[in-house]
């Protein structure tokens, strides 16, 4: 058992109880500690204050009885959310949402039961009443789950990638396409760096202390854009956005990445990307309202895919 499973069985535990639980409750309950007694006590002592660092409210108090050993559990009341209030049209858009998508293992399970209790029915069956088509398929796998666990303990990860042994503060996970690609600081190379975590290495293992490093706040703020979700080598790419979509594209592209404003209001956008195929997608979303001018080789390519679409 790694030890994100340990977590959430220890959430759980902490939870569904009605008095607290002591050390000893815990080693009895939960699958995944020690056998040795320091171990465990170690272990479930950083567990323990990671889950108060996600912000879960891990409080101790003494149960009743004879004995004195302090206990600990996670008051409903204090963790739970209230009633969000959610109309019946918006209940209808997350079930439609959740099983188009079909989520691999106990994760499917736990949507479910999710959707319950936000009042509405779940399941695969769902779909077919609704005449839905499944969409997607969200694939979660060891690598990804490692990655999960070392950017919520802030530990660094070690992993050989293109043949060289990496070490990397993680930042973030993205979901692309059916590929998971994590977002950090490189350490060997001194910069951030993107990752595909199907093309790591299996000697992927999160090692050191947690809290090792901060998130920087711009890590934090959502995914990679597409044109970045690759591992090409950096390149960069001149596109043209006329004037009726520009403050779109300034919005999508960043201010930054603003290279020139046109006499006639269209807008040149410098980016920098390592996925041809992103990149593409990001400029063909604005059908004849965007082209890309360089460099030519992309430019040729975007034109060569169109032409074997038609």
């Amino acid at each position: 058992m790694d030890r994100l499973e340990r977590l959430v069985n220890l959430v759980a535990a902490l939870i569904d109880t009605n008095r607290p639980l002591t050390r000893a409750d815990i080693a009895e309950r939960i699958d995944g500690y020690s056998s040795d007694p320091s171990a465990f006590r170690r272990n479930f002592e950083r567990d323990k204050e990671l889950l108060r660092q996600m912000g879960f409210p891990v409080v101790t108090d003494v149960p009743e009885g004879p004995s004195e050993e302090i206990g600990y559990r996670i008051p409903r009341e204090l963790y739970e959310l209230t009633d969000p209030g959610l109309e019946e049209e918006e209940l209808t858009a997350i079930r439609l949402a959740a099983t188009a998508v079909h989520l691999e293992g106990d994760w499917s399970d736990a949507l479910v039961a999710a959707l319950r209790k936000l009042g509405g029915a779940g399941g695969t069956g769902d779909a077919g009443a609704h005449g839905l088509a499944q969409a997607g398929e969200l694939r979660v796998d060891a690598s990804a789950a490692t990655a999960f666990a070392a950017i919520a303990d802030r530990r660094k990860l070690s992993f050989t990638y293109n043949g060289r042994l990496r070490q990397v503060e993680p930042w973030r996970l993205a979901y692309h396409r059916g590929n998971w690609y994590l977002s950090g600081f490189d350490l060997g190379a001194g910069e951030e760096r993107l990752f595909r975590l199907d093309r790591a290495g299996s000697d992927l293992t999160a090692d050191g202390d947690p809290a090792a490093f901060h998130i920087p706040p711009a890590a934090q703020a959502g995914p990679a854009p597409p044109w970045l979700l690759g591992d090409e080598t950096p390149r960069t790419a001149l596109v043209v956005v006329d004037s009726d979509n520009a403050a779109l594209a300034r919005a999508e592209f960043g201010v930054s990445t603003q290279k020139e404003i046109r006499p006639d209001g269209s807008v040149v956008f410098e980016l920098t990307f390592t996925s041809t195929p992103g990149l593409r997608s990001a400029v063909l979303g604005y059908l004849d309202h965007a082209e890309v001018v360089a460099p030519p080789d992309l430019r040729t390519h975007i034109v060569e895919w169109l032409e074997s679409l038609v």
